[in-house]
Formats: C-alpha cells, structure tokens, sequence
C-alpha cells in the first residue's frame, strides 16, 4: 500500500476553471471551483499530447483522494472540457496553468491514492 501524501505538504489552494459550454456568442463558459489541499511541484518533463507532439510540463499538481477537498473525479472534467472545445485551466499562486493530463495514481489495493495533474 502506498504511503499516504503527508498533510502538510498539501498547503496550496487551486482555484479550477472548466469549459462546460458556449453562450450566445460562441464564447467558452467556465465554473470555477476552488480546490484546498494540493501541493504544484515544478517539472521540466516532456509528455506526449494526444496529436503525437511532445510537450514540455511546467509543474505537476498532486490532488490527494482523501485530504483535497473537494473531491473531483479530474480526468472527467478534462474529458468534458475537450468535447465541449474548451479547456481546463488551474491557477495556483496567482499563475494560471493549462491542464494538459491527468494521471489517475491507485494503491495495490486498487484504491485511488492522488491525482498528478500535468501543467502547461
């Protein structure tokens, strides 16, 4: 089993904005929802996108299943924000990233330990 994230690495607070539409003028809707308990890590990593281009992640935000609150199923709302043709983006710290990936990381009992959320 893993070890839970510590507490008190988990200090940042994110403030979330997914697309969840169009208004009458064919521009993006978003809802906001404030996430308390993350800790956003810097990262150099190079991940592929789903057109097959690398790009390079500016911070990895953890979401833990148990301390974050509220708990938001990430991957859904990143799903849901691509069909609508629309984004998600995260700001932390006054800095606004771009969601590019969402990792769902489970224990060895199957159980959802975090999210690792990758920036851009």
């Amino acid at each position: 089993m893993l070890r839970p994230i510590p507490a008190r690495i988990l200090r940042s607070t994110a403030t979330v904005e997914v697309c969840v539409g169009a208004d009458a003028y064919q521009r993006q809707t978003y809802q906001t929802i404030t996430v308390n308990h993350v800790h956003l890590q810097p990262t150099s990593e190079i991940r592929k996108t789903t057109t097959n281009t690398d790009q390079q992640l500016r911070s990895i935000l953890f979401v833990d299943a148990r301390l974050s609150t509220p708990a938001l199923n990430w991957a859904t709302l990143l799903e849901s924000a691509h069909r609508l043709g629309g984004d998600m983006r995260v700001t932390v710290r006054g800095v606004t990233y771009t969601v590019l990936s969402v990792d769902e990381l489970r224990d060895d009992t199957d159980i959802l330990h975090h999210w690792e959320v990758g920036l851009v």
